[in-house]
């Protein structure tokens, strides 16, 4: 038997008698070890969830987190869900609400999508509740990923509780806990701020923790392997730097597609000390152009592996030297205020792009690059800072000046138009949208570019029917083919010699 999620028989009983009165035990076992996740649960929700002004007693501030909606059946630490007996709660208006929890088979990839089976709500919260059965008393790990913040109960006692923002991950959250022989009872929280939402769970003995502890090893030492080494932006510091906070470089994890190089997702918050990556084409492919990639995040993080070191391995494939830059952010606290005004932030982290881009310049002759070929680009915010540079060069050099940019799937503030129609002399641009994208809606993109066009600015607008907010790389559509029209358009525009 693998060591696997339950080695020493922690079966799977099941969700609900339902459930396991239709499916035979070792069918459910099978499942189980197939990867590890517990992928049958009674789920109950949407329960409402709002963000509040002032922080909650246990200092969260979505009410859902705090807020016990089964405190009328004896309270969260006591209760098991039945699909037999529904839930009711009272709504703002006063009103009583009927909650009928149902059976959920999760995919094969582990994850209970939440968003999904409650139909894309935000500001909310559900519960899930298990059973697994263990054939002996002993320690074990729960493994787990969720988005957004999390608490769980085995057997009636809370034994995690995490408030946090983030998308969903495996293995964000490992923790010891003790299971008695027989069954033992999951009771799961998950609240959800924006977006999506959902969540993975593992539970592991102690040989499958020791092979989780080498695979969590082997995985680390790839990305080190292929994510170059971490510099300094500004190495002589940065007197008088108005982006300041008490705690720095906060990491939290997101998901990632099963195919990515890295199989990480990092967004770094609280960046007050800016640096870069370095990625060489090899001497064999390199075309000579060198772009500074801007990772997106709402100003709020820098999502420095899906829109940074992901792109810059692709683009190191193609011949492309570059720069993934985190910069500065403006990340918001936990009521939801910028701690910094547009007008302290924004120069701050549009300097951070043109240093660099100095950078890059400096190095062409060791980098073998073209200092006339040099760009910048990014990805939504990241998208917002490329333009904020572009229409606010420095008046005494040219050095941090780009000579062309790349927008993919741009947040595009209001009053752009004006900002655009004053500019002078923008370089060529190649942007891209998904055609579903909410976030960043591509009639805005369209837009731009229409304004683009009045301008005569030469630019090469992709819109591709499929693609939500954050495709990256764009895997498993046809917006993955971005990259490879991005290297046609930088040889239609002399950058690349065809």
């Amino acid at each position: 038997m693998p060591h696997r999620v339950l080695r020493s028989l922690l079966m799977l009983l099941a969700c609900g008698t339902t459930y396991s009165q239709a499916t035979p035990a070792d069918e459910i076992i099978h499942k189980v070890e197939a990867r590890g996740f517990i992928k049958n649960w009674i789920v109950a929700g949407p329960f409402p969830s709002p963000e509040v002004d002032e922080p909650l007693p246990d200092g969260s501030t979505h009410l859902g987190f705090y807020k016990d909606y089964l405190a009328s059946r004896g309270g969260e630490a006591h209760n098991t869900l039945s699909l037999e007996a529904d839930l009711t709660y009272t709504n703002e208006k006063g009103k009583a609400v009927t909650v009928s929890p149902q059976h959920v088979v999760v995919s094969e990839n582990g994850i209970t999508d939440l968003d999904t089976l409650f139909g894309h709500p935000d500001h909310v919260m559900a519960y899930a509740f298990c059973e697994i059965y263990s054939d002996t008393e002993q320690e074990a790990m729960i493994s787990l990923g969720s988005d957004d913040a999390i608490k769980v109960w085995l057997n009636g006692s809370l034994v995690h509780s995490n408030y946090v923002a983030r998308g969903l991950g495996f293995g964000q959250d490992v923790f010891k806990v003790s299971l008695k022989k027989g069954k033992n009872l999951i009771l799961v929280k998950v609240v959800d701020m924006v977006r999506d939402w959902g969540f993975a769970i593992e539970v592991l003995d102690k040989h499958a923790a020791a092979e989780e502890q080498e695979a969590l090893r082997q995985k680390q030492a790839k990305i080190d392997r292929l994510v170059g080494e971490e510099h300094l932006l500004w190495p002589d510091g940065l007197p008088g730097n108005p982006i300041v906070y008490d705690e720095s470089d906060l990491i939290k994890y997101g998901s990632w597609l099963p195919d990515a190089r890295l199989q990480i997702s990092r967004a770094y918050s609280n960046v007050s000390t800016p640096s870069y990556y370095l990625y060489r084409a090899s001497r064999e492919n390199n075309t000579g152009v060198g772009v500074v990639i801007l990772p997106g995040g709402g100003y709020n993080d820098v999502w420095i592996d899906s829109e940074g070191h992901e792109i810059a391995l692709q683009f190191q494939e193609q011949g492309i030297s570059s720069i993934v830059l985190k910069y500065r952010t403006n990340t918001a606290d936990r009521t939801g205020k910028r701690p910094f005004s547009k007008e302290v932030y924004l120069p701050a982290a549009t300097e951070d792009v043109k240093e660099a881009v100095r950078i890059l310049r400096a190095q062409a002759e060791e980098l073998d690059l073209d200092p006339n070929k040099i760009g910048i680009g990014g990805f939504s915010a990241g998208g917002h800072l490329s333009l904020s540079v572009l229409i606010n060069p420095d008046e005494t050099s040219t050095d941090s000046y780009p000579d062309f940019a790349y927008l993919i799937y741009p947040w595009l503030q209001d009053g752009y138009q004006e900002d655009i129609s004053g500019a002078q002399d923008l370089p060529p641009l190649f942007i891209v949208n998904g055609l579903d994208d909410t976030s960043t809606p591509s009639e805005k993109t369209l837009k731009f570019y229409q304004i683009l066009n009045e301008k005569n600015v030469p630019a090469e607008l992709h819109i591709y029917s499929k693609g939500t907010h954050g495709f990256g790389l764009g895997r498993d559509h046809s917006a993955k083919q971005w990259t490879r029209s991005f290297e046609a358009w930088l040889k239609d525009i002399g950058m690349i010699q065809k």
